[in-house]
This record gives structure tokens, sequence and C-alpha cells, in this order.
């Protein structure tokens, strides 16, 4: 019996409810004090097209999804066919036959396969079709021992705006997959078993809504944004919530729109941010270069997914780095940051406020559809280490005449005043201007600003986040990468110190401006160098050369096929090239 270390996946059609079934499923094994990682791999379209939700719970925290797929609940015969073989052996089905019929050749004799007409049972015994998903969530916590108590009480909890009649169906549904189960399959246990723990005070949360949590804690008083996948979540959780703390979120026309009214409110002194993803962030280039030159701090959340042009909107890559790094027409010093985990984007977004306001330039929080669509478990944010950091913010009289709002500073940083403040004046605009504003083309007042304007970036660098360090600090096999991805590595990182293989992972957490120094010191003496990143071209990797320069220890571990790596894959690219032979496999 393996106990309280699962991961499940439920695959169906898109709308059938599996992703809410999901979600009921992570709030459970939460509550039962286990740590959750979820996952969704949905089609880009309202109803229709295969969607599957993988949930994973243990006793650790991980990041990312397991090497397999423990559990599959399958609601028609397309998710055991596109899924079967992520099943570890070992694993268990619980499949729908209500309408579909599983062959022989689908059926694999090293997996347990619980058929149980879920449809059937919920239209005739329950008169209403759509309770078969909570007749698997009765079923799957039969079979794997999920606390009951718990589960009813969530059930009732999600569906009691729906009232009384609802809330007892469903309840009704989870006990008509229970007791199938034992009349059915008593003797045939999953071989997966789950044991309650003290939940404490942990959160569950979506990187998303972490984004959004960050940005209302850190000030943001207004968000302005176009619908976008993945990135919606973030204006409807601001929609939501930021009204009742006194701010304004704008669903615009478009991208266009929406970024320009952030330049707006942010030039009137509120923290104010937009959130897209690669099309819209297209649109919004020129409008970024403007808050560039204007100086006006503002915080563009980009949730990266699989491109190019419309691409695949639902499905994750790492493929916009160059994007927001270099885009552009002429150059802007920005800073670009990229959390690894909810809970790190939560405290990043709050940096990004503070840097941009100290720094009076764009800043970028990057993230992927694998981590801000993505739910896990955290502890209880410390809400008590956040600060509020304005900068050169005057609020104070000035001289009119004799205050400058680009005047030229040491640290390139220029004391900035909003609209209201007395003496404060000044011209504001997009073409090249000299210290007062005044728009001039003059060589050597050029030359200044734009030196004055990238020595913030200098300025900024010893306060910008540090990356983070795992495994073995001197190990000569180095992995480098950002965002999603580390979780796998982590867990890679531990599946091969198992084989006595260390490792040493670098996570960066700034991507722009690049950490030269700790880059250099990274793989100055090591013997492999690993780059894992979701793209095709390997950005992360040529970027890395760009500043270190040709290097032929170095290897890219590459995946662009719209979906994140699982650890597995990591441990196959470092043992086929460091030579490290044999290694763990889980």
């Amino acid at each position: 019996m393996i106990v309280n270390d699962l991961e499940i996946m439920f695959g169906g059609q898109a709308g059938d409810g599996s992703l809410t079934t999901g979600d009921l499923i992570a709030g459970v094994l939460k509550r039962m004090g286990l740590d959750v990682y979820t996952y969704k791999d949905f089609p880009s379209r309202i109803r229709g097209g295969h969607t599957n939700y993988v949930i994973r719970a243990g006793e650790r925290p991980n990041y990312g999804m397991a090497d397999f797929v423990d559990g599959l609940v399958a609601f028609d015969l397309e998710a055991v066919e596109a899924h079967i073989e992520e099943l570890r052996s070992g694993g268990f089905v619980i499949f729908d036959n209500t309408s579909d019929q599983l062959s022989d050749a689908v059926k694999r004799t090293d997996i347990t396969w619980y058929e149980i007409p879920l449809a059937k049972i919920a239209k005739e015994d329950l008169g209403l079709e759509l309770v078969r998903n909570t007749i698997s969530l009765g079923v799957l916590g039969a079979l794997v021992g999920m606390d009951s108590e718990i589960m009813r009480a969530d059930v009732a909890g999600v569906y009691k705006r729906k009232g009384e009649k609802v809330v007892d169906l469903n309840l009704r549904a989870i006990e008509a997959g229970e007791n199938y189960v034992r009349e059915h399959f008593a003797e045939r246990p999953s071989g997966y078993g789950l044991k309650a723990k003290d939940d404490g005070e942990r959160l569950i949360m979506m990187g998303n809504d972490a984004i959004g949590y960050g940005a209302l804690v850190a000030g943001c008083r207004f968000m302005a944004g176009y619908p976008i996948t993945p990135a919606t979540d973030v204006l409807e959780w601001m929609a939501k919530y930021a009204p009742k703390f006194g701010g304004v979120a704008v669903q615009a026309e478009d991208e266009l729109a929406a970024i320009n009214m952030v330049i707006g409110a942010a030039f009137t002194g509120v923290r104010s941010m937009t959130a897209t993803s690669g099309p819209g962030q297209a649109l919004m280039t020129e409008a970024i270069g403007l808050a560039g030159v204007l100086e006006i701090p503002i915080v563009v959340i980009e949730c990266a997914r699989a491109g190019p042009s419309t691409g695949m909107p639902t499905k994750t890559e790492q493929s916009n780095l160059n994007h927001l790094i270099f885009s552009g027409h002429g150059e802007i010093p920005r800073i670009v940051l990229a959390p690894g985990t909810v809970e790190d984007a939560f405290y990043l977004t709050v940096a990004a406020f503070n840097l941009a306001e100290k720094y009076q330039c764009p800043v970028f929080v990057l993230s992927e559809q694998a981590l801000c669509q993505s739910k896990a478990t955290l502890p209880r944010l410390d809400l008590s280490s956040v600060e509020i950091e304005r900068g050169k913010l005057v609020l104070d009289p000035v001289v009119f005449g004799e205050y400058k709002r680009f005047a030229f500073t040491d640290d390139g940083v220029s004391p900035r005043v909003i609209p209201g403040v007395e003496g404060g004046m000044h011209l504001a605009a997009g073409s090249e201007h000299n210290d007062a504003g005044v728009i001039t083309e003059n060589a050597a007042n050029r030359t200044r600003m734009m030196d004055k304007r990238f020595r913030k970036l200098e300025t900024a660098k010893d306060e910008l986040p540090r990356p983070l360090l795992h495994g073995a600090p001197r190990a000569e096999i180095g992995i480098l990468g950002y965002g999603s991805n580390r979780g796998p590595i982590v867990e890679a990182q531990e599946r091969m110190a198992r084989s006595g293989v260390a490792t040493r992972f670098l996570e960066l957490r700034t991507l722009w401006p690049f950490p030269e120094d700790e880059v250099r010191d990274f793989i100055a003496d090591a013997k492999h160098i690993f780059v894992v990143e979701n793209n095709f071209s390997g950005q992360l990797e040529r970027l890395i050369r760009y500043v270190v320069g040709p290097l032929d220890r170095m290897h890219r571990v590459l995946k662009y096929n719209g979906r994140p790596f699982r650890p597995t894959e990591i441990v196959d690219a470092i043992e086929k090239h460091a030579d490290v032979r044999p290694l763990v496999r889980a």
C-alpha cells in the first residue's frame, strides 16, 4: 500500500465538470493536511474537446507533476486513449462505461480497472446525469481513503449557493459512489491510501490569485486589462477584490487601451498594472516604450503561453523571454522577474511594485500557464514583511521653474511629482527631451539622457531578487532554469541524490538585468551545465552564452509541446550527457 503519495488525473470533455471536480478533490486533500499541486490541461474553447486536470498530493511540497499518473478518472474513452501510457504500473483507472466500452487493445494488464456506469447511475438513480462527476468523487474517495466528512463538507460548501436541493443531490451522489465500491470492489483495493494529518494554517492558492493578492497588498489600486488566456484570472481576481479596498479594475476594449490606461493612472501616482499574454504583450510594446521614456512606474504581468500568433492559448511555454527583454523600437530600462512557485508569485509581485516606483521604469512579472493557472499549498503569507517603498515620489510643494522632472542624478532616478503637487508643472513628452521635459534632439543631451535612464539598472542591481541555489553548492553538475521548472528540477535533483549523484541548481528569479555575476560564478567550475526551459530555440541558454561566451559543456534540455516537464525527463537528459548511470527512477 502506497500511503500519502498520489497523483490523480480527471479526464473528459471541456465543460463537463472535470475541472470543478478536480478543484474539489484538491481542496479535500489540502484539508487532510497533504501538500497539493494541480495542473490544468484544457482546450481553448468553452465546451467540447478533451481536457484533463491533475492533482498531486503528498507529505512534502511538490511544485510540479510526478513522472507518472497513479490514478485516472476517465469520463470517456478518449481520456483513456490519450493518457493510458502516462499511468504508472500498478496504478488504476476509474472508467465511465455507460456509453463507451474498453477494448483489450487499450486495457493494460499492469493496471487495475474499475468500470462503473457513472452517467447511468446519475440519471437513473439520482435523476440528473450532471452529478456523475460527484459520484466519481465518492468512488475515488472510497478507493483511496479520502476523509468522507471533509469531502461532504467541501461539496456542501461549493454547491450551497445553488440551494439545499442541489447540495442534497450531490451528497447523495457521493454516497452512491461509495456504495458502488463497497458492493462491487471491496476485495480489489486500489493499492493507494490516504491518512489525514494536521492541516495547520496553510493555504491553497492558484498562481494568478497569488499575483492578484500580491498586487493588492502592494498597494495596487488600478488595473486595466483585456481578457486573454491564461492571464484573465488576474483581472477577474482584481475585479472581485480591488473595489473593496478603494481600487478599480477595468476591462478595456483592447490591449492598447489597457496599457495606456495603466500609464495614465500611474502618471497620477496610483500604483497600476495590467496582465496579459504573448499576443497582448505584442500590442502593448509601443506604449511600454512610452512608459520607459517618460519614466512612469508600471507593472506588467506576463502569463506566457504557447505561440506564435494565437498558438495554443491554454498550453504552457517559456518562449516570451526574448520578447520581454529585447522588444521595442529603441531602448529603455526594464526589469523582468520570474517566480518559481505560487508563494513566490505573491512576494515577487510585491517586489515588482516597489522596484517600479523606486526606479521609475516598467517591471514585468513573467509567469507561465503551468504556474499561473496551477494551484499549490503554501504557508500563510507573511503580510508583516510587506513594505511599500515609493522611491523619490515628491508630495510636498516644489519651486516652479526650478523643479526638473527628468533631472540628471548620480543614481539615474529623478524626483517625481504627480499632478496636483504645487510648483510641479512640467512637460511629459514621448519624444526625447531635456531634464525639464522640453523636446530636443540635441546630441549631447541625448547621450546624457540615455546614460541617466540606464544608470537606474546599475543602481537597482543590489535590490533585485537574487537567484536561489538548490542542491550541493560545489557539485560538478549544474542546472539553470526559472519559473515553473523549479519544481521538476528540484525533484529530479532529489532523485539523483538518492543515486549518489550530486547536482546544484541555480533558480533565476531576476531575468533582466541579467544576473551575470551569479551565473558566471555558478558555471565557472561545473563539469556539465544543463539549461532547462520550455521553448524550441533555447532562449535562456542563448542568453547565458551571450553573457559568458562559448561553452562546450553546456547542454540544452528543451520541451516545447505545450506541456510542463516531468522530473524523469530532466533525469534522462542528465544521464545521457553526464555519464552518471544508473540513476534512480520513480
